[in-house]
């Protein structure tokens, strides 16, 4: 119940915002960036350039860039 009442105020916040997941392992950047753009958020990944989840975000379906360039692309950004 809780965790479904924090997932519902975290879309709100974002609705309308571009979001960059910093990180995209699966101990919560995977699940978070996945969550967000279910429910219509813009979501970007950030990755050091090689790092080995590049190619999963990609096949996941979403746009990745160096960590900067997601960032400066972002309203929001938040690190896993």
């Amino acid at each position: 119940m809780i965790q479904k009442y924090n997932d519902e105020m975290i879309i709100s916040y974002y609705k309308n915002k571009t979001v960059a997941i910093l990180g995209y392992r699966s101990n919560g950047g995977q699940q978070r960036a996945k969550l967000l753009r279910d429910n219509g958020i813009k979501v970007l990944i950030g990755l050091r350039v090689g790092d080995e989840y590049w190619g999963q975000a990609v096949n996941d379906g979403f746009n990745v860039y160096p960590v900067w360039e997601a960032a400066e692309q972002a309203e929001v950004a938040q690190v896993w």
